[in-house]
């Protein structure tokens, strides 16, 4: 009886036990229950949001491909644009400038030639311009080629700093040229940017120089690899220093009144600075002390060889040439006032000129005739210049006697790239519009003299 009591209290508090763990398993299943319900829901929701967000990420990356493409067309179309614009201007550039030169030579009076000087110089400025904004173009469309030319750094420097003596002592200023080269004349580099480069620098400090002076200082370096640092200094007023960050940018002057004073498009120095970087150097600013400005341009160069390269023919050697005899030349190009430039241009020599409007006509004359040089426009109706230049050049072959004629390509299209194509295609040489009458005659010269000493190699 003593054992009863103990039996009968542990048969409700293990009742009470047994209950309330059975509620609290079901209260944990509940729970669990609806934990995993909401893990469910939220794994649900996460799918949910991770495919709406690949759909925009595949849509917005469309939408950017889009844009890229658009982009690009848009670039290409104002390329395309721009460098057609700069075809378009140069050719009735060439009638403007190719007839102040033809005047020139006409006996004019000390008063009409001033007027022609100005119509020059105004030619000469339409024509940078229009140059600027095509270099421009090409480096934004990343079409600005650099060549790997050999040539005599001295020769260059002395062609350059000639003319821009001229135009400090013009204003009354100092011109002062130092260079060291360690001995060196030849390197290799792109002379064409380099000697652009060099005179906007020189052009500038000129410009914006009233009193004082103007200096050059070159320095070749014996570094790996080599590098040409051309430095130029002026005593003019300077740039302030809150405005020096607007030295490089395009379009942009430092004071809006530079430009109704001394006029520029604010191209010259981006351009410059693009083509130093093109060519593994740069273009930087240093402040005079306490005024002037000096800008230094540092490019890669390579050394040249020893022995120089033939040079180019003089224009007396050249003119001499193209009087020597009655040398036959066959001149196509479409536009009439271009012709009437080239008929001025040539006229003071005993040439032989016949001259047709496209390149159909080219080849037939060429076929019917016997001619020493070509002067071939590239753009022209019925038959394009490369066109009949194939033809010309197929028909050479299939005639193994028939001796090649020297064809020079006269166009407006002066990229690199493009003057390399018609060298691909069989022209011998390229002179670009507005056509020069000194490098016309140089390249006849050399030309017709090559083709003569073919022809009696070949007798």
């Amino acid at each position: 009886m003593a054992g009863e009591p103990i039996a009968l209290a542990e048969g409700p508090v293990s009742r009470r036990r047994y209950n309330r763990e059975r509620r609290a398993r079901e209260e944990a299943e509940r729970l669990l229950d609806q934990k995993s319900r909401e893990l469910f829901e939220a794994n649900e929701a996460l799918k949910a949001q991770a495919a709406s967000l690949e759909d925009q990420v595949r849509t917005r990356t469309a939408a950017l491909d889009r844009a890229k493409r658009q982009a690009e067309q848009a670039s290409e179309a104002k390329t395309a644009f721009l460098a057609m614009m700069s075809h378009e201007i140069r050719t009735p550039l060439n009638g403007v400038m190719g007839m102040a030169d033809a005047l020139r030579d006409s006996g004019l009076t000390e008063a009409q030639m001033e007027l022609l000087d100005v119509m020059s110089s105004s030619g000469q400025a339409l024509l940078s311009i229009i140059n600027d904004i095509l270099d421009l173009t090409k480096i934004e469309a990343q079409q600005m080629e650099i060549e790997a030319i050999e040539f005599d750094l001295v020769e260059l420097l002395d062609a350059v700093t000639r003319l821009y003596a001229l135009s400090a002592a013009d204003k009354g200023l100092g011109f002062e040229v130092q260079i060291d080269l360690g001995g060196r004349r030849r390197i290799v580099s792109d002379p064409t940017r380099l000697r652009q480069v060099i005179s906007n620098l020189l052009s500038n400090a000129i410009k914006f120089t009233e009193t004082g002076g103007v200096g050059l200082h070159v320095r070749l370096s014996d570094e790996k690899p080599m590098q040409l640092a051309l430095a130029v200094s002026d005593s003019g007023p300077g740039v302030p220093e809150g405005k020096q960050e607007r030295l490089f940018q395009p379009f942009s002057q430092v004071d809006a009144s530079v430009t109704r004073r001394h006029g520029g498009t604010g191209l010259g120095l981006s351009i410059a600075r693009k083509m130093c970087r093109l060519m593994g150097g740069d273009l930087s600013f240093t402040p005079g002390v306490p005024r002037g400005s000096t800008f230094t341009a540092r490019v890669e160069v390579a050394a040249g060889q020893s022995k120089p390269c033939s040079p180019p023919v003089a224009l007396p050697e050249a003119e001499a040439v193209l009087m020597a005899r009655a040398w036959r030349i066959l001149v196509a190009e479409d536009n009439k006032t271009n012709r009437l430039v080239l008929h001025h241009l040539l006229k003071k020599y005993s040439l032989s000129i016949t001259m047709v409007e496209n390149g159909a006509e080219a080849v037939a004359a060429w076929r019917c005739g016997s001619f020493d040089l070509i002067l071939m426009d590239v753009n022209m109706p019925v038959m394009g210049g490369l066109e009949a230049v194939a033809l010309i050049r197929a028909a050479e072959m299939d005639r193994a006697s028939e001796q090649r004629v020297p064809i020079i390509a006269l166009t407006a299209n002066a990229m690199t790239h493009q003057v390399e194509e018609y060298l691909r295609c069989g022209v011998d040489g390229h002179v670009a519009k507005p056509v020069k009458r000194e490098r016309l005659v140089q390249c006849m010269a050399q030309l017709l003299t090559a083709g003569d000493l073919g022809r009696a190699q070949a007798e």
